[in-house]
């Protein structure tokens, strides 16, 4: 399968009410980048208003979009997620459509992938972002990821901050970037030994030695 290559684009750190907004999240701060953008990234996945996603009860879901050659809906939780520690937040999603994956051999049983999500802010004329840095496994078990905590809804709920748009709307965006396979080295990697007997280690006086020449794949080394 074919990567999702978009670069994202350079963000500008938050710089003002950054307590409130950094306050908690489902995943460990250390794994989560919260900064301003000034565009979504060049091939962002999905951005839609709140009036276009479908609700159910306080999940509200997008359509199905493609990245990466598989499908996915944005899930946005406007009043938090409380399953998930969501409490007094907006809560975002990704869902990878279990289609795309097969029990059997092809197509893959799981698929790995970077996510961040987005929600327009129109007093900055910016994009609040929330950039989850750890590497996702989606799988037939495990088909929905994302941040329970993104914005804290005492923020997100004042118009003076500038996340409520006209007609009482609000805008949110996803972007999904599928993560290269690793190698399986045990697998997929041939296994290259060279061994060196020194004798009578104990009582050799130079400050280093060199072995002889030896073949490594397809370099020679010392």
């Amino acid at each position: 399968m074919v990567a999702n290559r978009c670069l994202l684009l350079s963000a500008t750190v938050l710089s003002h009410h950054d307590k409130a907004l950094s306050r908690g999240s489902s995943i460990p701060d250390v794994a989560v980048l919260r900064s301003w953008r000034d565009h979504l990234p060049p091939c962002a996945s999905s951005v839609v208003k709140l009036s276009q996603l479908t609700a159910v009860n306080n999940r509200n879901e997008s359509s199905v979009f493609s990245s990466g050659g598989y499908n996915w809906r944005l899930v946005v939780y406007p009043k938090g997620n409380e399953e998930d520690n969501g409490k007094g937040f907006v809560s975002m999603y990704v869902e990878l459509d279990k289609s795309c994956l097969s029990p059997t051999s092809a197509p893959p049983t799981e698929v790995s992938a970077y996510l961040s999500f987005f929600v327009f802010n129109k007093k900055e004329n910016k994009y609040f972002s929330v950039q989850d840095v750890e590497v996702k496994k989606f799988s037939p078990s495990r088909t929905v990821w994302g941040v329970s905590q993104v914005l804290p809804l005492e923020v997100f709920s004042d118009l003076a901050n500038g996340y409520i748009l006209e007609g009482e709307e609000h805008e949110f965006g996803a972007h999904v970037k599928i993560a290269p396979s690793p190698v399986a080295a045990a697998e997929n990697l041939p296994f290259h030994k060279f061994s060196w007997s020194v004798r009578d280690f104990s009582l050799l006086k130079q400050s280093d030695y060199v072995s002889k020449t030896f073949q490594m794949g397809e370099k020679s080394g010392l």
